[in-house]
């Protein structure tokens, strides 16, 4: 079985799920389609998950429905003998080298999907019923033993690892900023179209936090350059005629962010009317998106996470190994947290003014820049306080 993505005329996408035949596999399909309301990367995702239940399924030739109509289900052998044990183990086959086990978080993920849609085919198997049914209550119950089995299978995730900095530091930036630079005469990049579009990009995402499919959603039209600049972060209908796949989506909040920096504004503007036209003219097709890879085309996301790949492999001594936009993003939301510390708002006031510039709807999401700031400060205290003690 393999998942297909059908692209409806007015642009929205639905995967599906279908056999070897190429027939859709109707109950997983409609399950996910009362999910339209995610991202189709999500819904992909489920669609994956799901279909490791599935093979397993065809495996032990197990009828869901027939188990689920007969009140028979599963049992605790099956659930915890079989069905986990298959969730744990890495489902890919390109690879040379297939892995034992996966990571917790992705057994998590499998799990939490295959016990929404067990759940929800009970719940469709009970709307059926009348109350007055005998089978009612036995098929209730054993929704409720199943449930339990997969709720006792879950993997506490390890201990992380808080001192570790998931951002940039102070010098790493400076050398990221300075190799990117088209100013600079050994800036990477193998002509200056490509060098500017390269520092366009990572400063949009450092300057103002953006996500990776926010950056890739911009258009020339979300770029105002005059007396007062800015940048904005605009929700769109799904664009029929964006050729990328997966298309990259605003998820969250829209924003309207200034621009501040005159020497940014510059670039940006000289990028916008130079050389982006440079390399629109590399292809036949015209595109609006601000961010344009080298052939002409609206950059894609395979394309960043390789342009982050190359910069760690080839500045392995001045760059962290865990470089990439979500990094840059992390980096930008620390800073923020401790401009806003030292401007005076008090911890309410910091995560509502972290949510609104990163474009987040909890509050309870910017905990993790506040309290890696306070350690920062601890860190800080305890060198000053050792310093003077030796004095």
């Amino acid at each position: 079985m393999k998942i297909e993505v059908i692209t409806h005329p007015s642009g929205d996408q639905l995967p599906m799920l279908v056999d070897e035949n190429g027939l859709p596999i109707p109950t997983p399909n409609e399950f996910i389609m009362g999910r339209r309301f995610l991202s189709t990367n999500t819904l992909i995702r489920n669609l994956r998950e799901l279909s490791v239940f599935y093979s397993w399924l065809e495996n032990e030739k197990i009828d869901l429905w027939k188990r689920i109509k007969t009140g028979q289900s599963f049992s605790e052998a099956e659930v915890k003998g079989g069905m986990i044990e298959t969730f744990r183990r890495d489902q890919a086959t390109e690879r040379k080298i297939t892995r034992i086990t996966i990571s917790p978080h992705t057994f998590n993920q499998r799990l939490t999907t295959v016990r929404q849609f067990l759940s929800w085919c009970f719940d469709m198997r009970l709307s059926s019923l009348p109350l007055s049914d005998h089978s009612y209550d036995r098929i209730r119950e054993q929704q409720k033993r199943l449930l339990k089995w997969l709720d006792s299978s879950f993997i506490n995730a390890p201990p992380s690892n808080k001192g570790k900095n998931k951002g940039l530091t102070e010098k790493e930036m400076s050398f990221l900023i300075h190799c990117l630079n088209p100013d600079n005469p050994e800036a990477i990049g193998r002509n200056p179209a490509v060098r500017f579009r390269n520092y366009i990009s990572i400063m949009i995402i450092l300057y103002y936090g953006l996500r990776p499919g926010e950056l890739l959603c911009l258009q020339v039209q979300d770029i105002e350059i005059g007396a007062i600049s800015s940048i904005r972060v605009v929700r769109r209908p799904s664009d029929k005629n964006d050729p990328r796949k997966p298309r990259p989506k605003i998820k969250r909040n829209g924003r309207v962010m200034p621009i501040d920096d005159p020497v940014f504004a510059q670039h940006l503007d000289e990028y916008i009317m130079n050389w982006r036209d440079i390399l629109e003219k590399n292809t036949e097709i015209n595109s609006e998106y601000l961010i344009l890879s080298d052939e002409g085309n609206p950059l894609t996301q395979s394309a960043l996470t390789q342009f982050f790949q190359g910069l760690r492999n080839r500045f392995s001594k001045q760059l962290p190994s865990h470089l990439s936009a979500k990094a840059l993003r992390h980096t930008f939301s620390s800073m923020m947290e401790r401009t806003l510390r030292n401007a005076g708002l008090d911890e309410e006031r910091r995560k509502q003014a972290l949510a609104i510039l990163r474009g987040d709807n909890s509050l309870e999401s910017q905990s993790v820049y506040i309290a890696q700031e306070i350690e920062e400060q601890a860190n800080r205290a305890l060198k000053n306080f050792q310093r003077d003690l030796l004095s």
